[in-house]
């Protein structure tokens, strides 16, 4: 079962393209082109330091400087390629083709080397060269051994020609230890077959690699998608809850004046005399109507009159308290609750509401200014009195406004009329 599991993980992991691999097999060679380049600055060195007396300096010179620019070569081919991302896919043929002469010229300065820089002696420095061109074939297998084809031409190169040239340099030294030949042969096949595992480790290590990039960029992908929902959800979230908002205004608020429904101001009312019951306290609520309404609506028209709604109670509503309740009782009655309000202090409130309302002007559809009125009822709570007789105590304050003139406040008093003239 959790074989099954692996295989099914394994299937569903991205793999990357043919052409991407070669491209990162080569960008790593070249890699380690230019660090092997550096480091061969070194042997040239001690080749030149070991034989500064025993060879003429002018040919040593030669020599190093032959061997000083190959090394800038590859050194400068590698970063040229390394700079140049973009072109590295397109032109991976010619890439390779600029290393290749470069593993060539390598391999044809050590071989070189034996003739150029020998001495015709079989001495010290003789057996230094060829141990530097025996390091020199194994310390190249960890730069060019992850492109088969290209060490093996080094390694051909480096083998065959230090083979000719100690055959035509120094053939005594081939006559007393034949071995040398097929121990360079044997030493390159070992070299060679190493080279074949160098690179299937360096293959499946920038497969590892590539797969890891699109495995991050799969999650990072996936991270911004969740990201972008989330987003979107709180988007739809935050729509919702306006839209609940909404709701629910529409739900306790008239959709003229922006006051509270009746129901609502009601439900409030009788929770704020339960409320007093439980701990008495000052409150007192008034009732406002607008005198002759109906004559305005037959003058100038329900348009007219529903603006007159509209600002009406958007100015008697700045006059109120934060803590205050204003809500549309019906037609073109208002009411206010007035929380620790006692009967005086409502009295004010409800003077500076007239006053507020009497300075309005609205202009007919003649274009005609004109102004309105209201006549306001104040009623404070008191012990024994429910909801419903709080209110017909303020209305019946209210009437007795309008029967003493309208325009005009006044508290509720035993005996009040409770009909108004028309």
């Amino acid at each position: 079962m959790q074989l099954d599991t692996l295989s099914g993980l394994t299937a569903t992991l991205p793999s990357p393209s043919k052409e991407a691999v070669q491209v990162r097999m080569m960008r790593e060679l070249f890699k380690r082109t230019r660090e092997s380049a550096l480091v061969g600055f070194l042997p040239v060195i001690l080749i030149v330091w070991a034989h500064w007396e025993a060879q003429p300096r002018g040919q040593l010179l030669w020599w190093a400087g032959w061997a000083l620019a190959v090394l800038g070569y590859r050194i400068l081919v590698a970063h040229l390629f390394l700079a140049q991302p973009q072109a590295q896919e397109a032109r991976r043929r010619s890439w390779f083709w600029l290393e290749w002469l470069g593993a060539m010229a390598l391999a044809a300065v050590w071989v070189g080397s034996i003739r150029i820089v020998g001495t015709g002696q079989i001495d010290t420095l003789f057996y230094l060269r060829l141990i530097f061109i025996v390091a020199l074939v194994a310390f190249v297998l960890s730069a060019m051994g992850i492109e088969l084809r290209l060490y093996a031409s080094f390694l051909t190169a480096m083998v065959v020609g230090t083979l000719l040239m100690l055959h035509l340099e120094y053939p005594a030294f081939v006559r007393e230890l034949p071995v040398v030949n097929a121990a360079f042969v044997a030493y390159a096949a070992m070299l060679l077959i190493r080279s074949r595992g160098e690179q299937q480790r360096t293959h499946e290590w920038v497969r590892a690699r590539l797969t890891q990039r699109l495995l991050l960029d799969q999650l990072n992908q996936t991270i911004q998608q969740e990201l972008q929902m989330h987003e979107a959800l709180r988007l739809k979230t935050m729509e919702l809850e306006a839209s609940n908002r909404k709701l629910g205004e529409l739900a306790t608020r008239d959709g003229l004046t922006g006051a509270f429904r009746r129901g609502h101001i009601e439900g409030e009312l009788r929770r704020m005399v339960k409320a007093w019951e439980r701990q008495p306290s000052d409150f007192s609520i008034l009732l406002l109507d607008i005198d002759h309404f109906k004559r305005i609506n037959d003058a100038h028209g329900h348009a007219v009159g529903d603006e007159v709604l509209r600002q009406l109670a958007a100015q008697a509503q700045q006059t109120l308290r934060g803590s205050d309740l204003f809500g549309r009782w019906g037609g073109e009655e208002f009411i206010a609750l007035l929380p620790d309000t006692a009967l005086p202090a409502a009295l004010e409130a409800a003077e500076r509401m007239r006053l507020v309302i009497q300075r309005l002007e609205f202009q007919g559809a003649d274009g005609a200014v004109f102004g309105v009125t209201v006549s306001i009822g104040v009623a404070q709570l008191e012990a024994g009195v429910s909801a419903d007789l709080l209110s017909q105590r303020a209305d019946t304050a209210m009437y007795a406004a309008k029967h003493a003139g309208r325009n005009r406040v006044l508290a509720y008093q035993p005996g009040q009329s409770q009909r108004a003239p028309d």
